[in-house]
């Protein structure tokens, strides 16, 4: 895979999968994931990466970045054990 370190923007898929996170649901006072997909959509900046370390094995998976209105952000989410999770 070729080091790509520019941003990308999120796809319809990446953002109900953001939006199915209890946590990221829960720093933005959604109720639902429908309800953060739709404050994703209007309040929300989110870019994604392709997440490389320094050392093997290379890519990583993707790197999530969401900037808005919540006091916790930026807020970065990986995919860990196949779920998206906060980075911290």
């Amino acid at each position: 895979m070729n080091k790509n370190n520019r941003p990308k923007a999120l796809t319809d898929g990446d953002i109900t999968e953001i939006a199915e996170v209890k946590v990221v649901q829960e720093m933005w006072g959604a109720e639902s994931s429908v309800e953060m997909a739709e404050i994703m959509k209007s309040s929300v900046y989110g870019a994604k990466f392709d997440y490389m370390t320094g050392s093997a094995p290379g890519y990583a998976g993707p790197l999530y970045i969401l900037i808005g209105d919540t006091p916790d952000e930026p807020v970065r989410l990986i995919r860990l054990g196949g779920k998206l999770q906060i980075y911290a």
